[in-house]
């Protein structure tokens, strides 16, 4: 069973519902496109990080975010 997780910064509220349809459904066919298989099996998590839990270069996004 294929897993496609995608984290990503959660900003402005995050994805509405129906972007993260369509990117379960646009990383569905892209596996499928590439692979040959797992149409009905492919799993794809979302993770929304909030941007105080996620940081670069030992700062914060939120406080990137800032300056």
């Amino acid at each position: 069973m294929p897993v496609i997780s995608v984290s990503m910064t959660k900003e402005n509220g995050g994805l509405s519902k129906a972007q993260k349809q369509k990117l379960i459904s646009g990383l569905t066919s892209a596996f499928v496109d590439v692979v040959g298989r797992g149409a009905k099996t492919c799993v794809v998590v979302i993770n929304e990080v909030e941007c105080q839990n996620y940081g670069i270069g030992g700062v914060s996004i939120e406080e990137l975010r800032k300056s």
